[in-house]
């Protein structure tokens, strides 16, 4: 039997990518795993609504654990979620970090004090080449949040667009 993780969840194409990664180097996600605003109803740090996340886990028939969470409880939220789940069998969980020391410190730490490993396969990779290896793997991503620097209002995330955008912004 292939070991069993859940996935950090943003709705974002990092955590979907490093979800892929984990499925392709034979993990098993048995969860998505996803932390909103009690006081918005949407994604903690990222802003994503909590519908989508819902309707994402549906599309990609991985069941998701959400719960909503305030500023201060987070970590406590946070532990008791991942800790409901590790009787299942879950031996980690994988997280789409880039480069962000800070918090993959905090992943390893509250990790280290559940009991499981902290996978970050995408760690150490430049941000444009996590996303042209996020579209060589052959994913079309419908992006929402965009910097606003851009004069677009949304699309589908293909080659062309990255092409398109790459000269106004720091892609992420």
């Amino acid at each position: 039997d292939p070991m069993s993780y859940l996935a950090s969840w943003s709705g974002g194409k990092d955590g979907c990518f490093a979800c892929y990664e984990a499925i392709r180097q034979g993990y098993k996600v048995s969860h998505l795993v996803n932390f909103i605003a009690q006081e918005s109803q949407r994604v903690r740090f990222h802003g994503t609504e909590a519908k989508l996340i819902q309707l994402q886990s549906q599309a990609l028939g991985i069941p998701l654990l959400q719960k909503e969470t305030t500023w201060g409880g987070y970590e406590q939220e946070f532990k008791k979620a991942v800790r409901s789940l590790v009787p299942n069998g879950i031996e980690g969980m994988v997280f789409g970090d880039i480069y962000l020391q800070e918090h993959r410190d905090w992943v390893e730490r509250v990790c280290g004090e559940i009991g499981i490993e902290a996978m970050e396969p995408l760690w150490g990779r430049k941000t444009e080449k996590v996303v042209s290896d996020f579209i060589d793997a052959g994913n079309n991503n419908l992006w929402i949040g965009y910097d606003n620097r851009l004069q677009t209002q949304g699309g589908i995330f293909l080659a062309e667009v990255l092409t398109d955008i790459r000269p106004t912004c720091r892609l992420d």
